[in-house]
């Protein structure tokens, strides 16, 4: 008999959390009801998936810090309310929770597992908890509150999910006991990856970089250090795609007015997903040099990403930030380097502008085989499946 799971979410869903959206469309014995704040993303939904209507009260509003509360006193009476409004919410979700026999709760980010974690003393289900990324550290380091609510979810939740061995680390060093973390690869759907045809030649180098703006994604680093390499190797180019978050992409802007590169480097606001992997194939090498922040947000796991490059055939550059080591195998499927170092990294830019086809065609054929192999969607969602089956 399959579970009957409810997925709780913040919203339902952001397209940069697609991966979430494979995981559980390709669950294989496993019914989805699916429960947030704001439903807004129709492309995420599926006949197997059930959302579960929500009362008009309901709103991101509820969440903490986003009232929108005016002053003092304003934000004193929002509160009040929110908290019980956040009660009915939540008595509601418990009571539709029996009154259609689920057999477990699956909460995605830790933050909302905090947020939730009330449903589990309503119902005395199952309750499991996804950490993804900015949740593993950057929480607690920002607001030493985090720190007191982390110990009260590990305490009560019953199970928690981490993307690979670095973030099951993390969460046993947080307090987190070991028979509690479950380790679950996020996928890609292999079968609908092309493999994209690519030449490169010696003395070439297309790279491409696609990732919204933020801190942890390494765009300076990536950029400082096409720079440098560039000196010697002039037949290059890099080209960013995605939105502003941080305020980081104006600071690209600078450094390439600073050292004349408008002509090697080029910004792409958006690509359809649909086009993707045929963009993919423009461009020979995906560069993505993750790292900590300042606030210690980090990739947790390893970008999605960088599987969908490399599953097109497509070598990374990356670092050895979090568990990207599993996702590229260095000297393999792509070139590795540890995080912000900027000499390392056009190091590795000049190897691959220096490589020839031969050695460029054994890079490819071993990315895409690494995924296929060790990355594909249903032997991952199988895993997830063997958790859920566990608990009930």
């Amino acid at each position: 008999m399959a579970v009957k799971s409810l997925q709780l979410f913040e919203s339902y869903l952001p397209n940069a959390q697609n991966w979430a959206f494979r995981i559980l469309n390709n669950l294989p014995d496993t019914d989805l009801n699916i429960a947030a704040y704001r439903y807004y993303n129709e492309l995420f939904v599926t006949a197997k998936m059930k959302l579960l209507p929500l009362p008009d009260y309901v709103g991101l509003h509820l969440l903490e810090g986003r009232d929108g509360a005016k002053n003092f006193i304003d934000k004193i009476f929002k509160r009040i309310s929110n908290r019980h409004k956040n009660e009915l919410f939540f008595k509601y979700i418990a009571e539709w929770s029996m009154q259609n026999k689920i057999d477990l709760m699956h909460v995605h980010f830790a933050n909302m597992g905090w947020q939730y974690l009330k449903l589990k003393q309503l119902t005395g289900l199952p309750y499991l908890v996804s950490f993804y990324g900015f949740d593993y550290e950057s929480l607690p380091f920002q607001f030493p509150l985090w720190k007191k609510r982390y110990t009260e979810l590990y305490d009560v939740a019953d199970g928690f999910i981490c993307e690979g061995p670095h973030g099951a680390e993390l969460l046993q060093r947080q307090g987190c006991k070991a028979d509690k973390i479950h380790v679950v690869h996020l996928g890609v759907e292999t079968e609908k990856i092309p493999a994209v045809s690519r030449t490169k030649n010696q003395g070439e180098l297309k790279l491409l970089q696609l990732a919204n703006y933020s801190q942890k994604k390494g765009h300076i680093y990536a950029l400082k250090a096409f720079i440098k390499a560039v000196q010697n190797c002039p037949n290059m180019s890099l080209t960013f795609v995605g939105n502003e978050l941080e305020n980081v992409k104006s600071k690209l802007e600078e450094e390439i007015k600073r050292h004349h590169a408008e002509d090697k480097v080029h910004f792409i606001p958006f690509v359809e997903f649909s086009k993707l992997y045929q963009f993919f194939g423009e461009y020979h090498v995906f560069i993505h040099p993750s790292c900590y922040a300042d606030n210690r947000d980090c990739e947790g796991g390893a970008p999605i990403v960088l599987l969908d490059a490399q599953c097109t055939g497509m070598p990374v550059i990356s670092t050895t930030h979090c568990d990207i080591p599993e996702e590229v195998i260095h000297n393999k499927t792509g070139l590795l380097t540890p995080e912000k170092d900027v000499d390392a990294l056009a190091a590795s830019i000049a190897t691959f502008y220096q490589m020839d086809n031969s050695t460029y065609q054994q890079f490819a054929g071993a990315a895409r085989q690494h995924v296929l192999t060790a990355y594909d969607i249903k032997p991952c969602s199988e895993q997830l499946q063997k958790v859920y089956n566990h608990y009930t």
